[in-house]
């Protein structure tokens, strides 16, 4: 995927990361080191924008047709006659993803205008977070591998 938007972004193709956070079971790690590899994709020239989409379960997918494979179960649906699919859950890893949403969609914002792409990626969140457990050259050696 780095050699892939690498490739494109060098023949003049601008290229729009779209994200999600907040899947089922997805940990404050997962998140943190998420945030790492978009650093390095931006640091890198692979991505020149993109955007964090909460994830959303709705009552015909995978997820919210199957809860339990995933960990989470389904809230009850308001009593709206028309057109309900989204349909919130509980998930038992605690994470707040609107807290988590706030930071990536910060960071996102500076690495599009090419700020904050040396600093640790825990310097966005207002909250204590682990440190990253994806390595500061991991996209720069994946490029090397042509």
């Amino acid at each position: 995927m780095a050699r892939v938007t690498r490739s494109f972004s060098e023949a003049g193709v601008l290229v729009h990361a779209y994200l999600m956070y907040g899947f089922p079971t997805q940990t404050v790690q997962d998140t943190v080191d998420a945030l790492e590899y978009v650093r390095q994709l931006f640091a890198a020239g692979c991505i020149q924008s993109g955007f964090f989409h909460r994830f959303a379960c709705t009552v015909h997918s995978p997820v919210g047709l199957n809860p339990a494979e995933y960990g989470i179960k389904l809230k009850a649906l308001p009593p709206i006659t028309f057109a309900t699919n989204d349909v919130e859950f509980t998930d038992p890893t605690g994470v707040d993803h609107d807290n988590m949403g706030k930071a990536l969609n910060k960071a996102l914002y500076n690495y599009m205008h090419g700020i904050g792409l040396d600093a640790n990626v825990r310097s966005w969140f207002d909250i204590k977070v682990p440190k990253t457990t994806v390595p500061r050259d991991f996209i720069a050696r994946a490029l090397a591998r042509r």
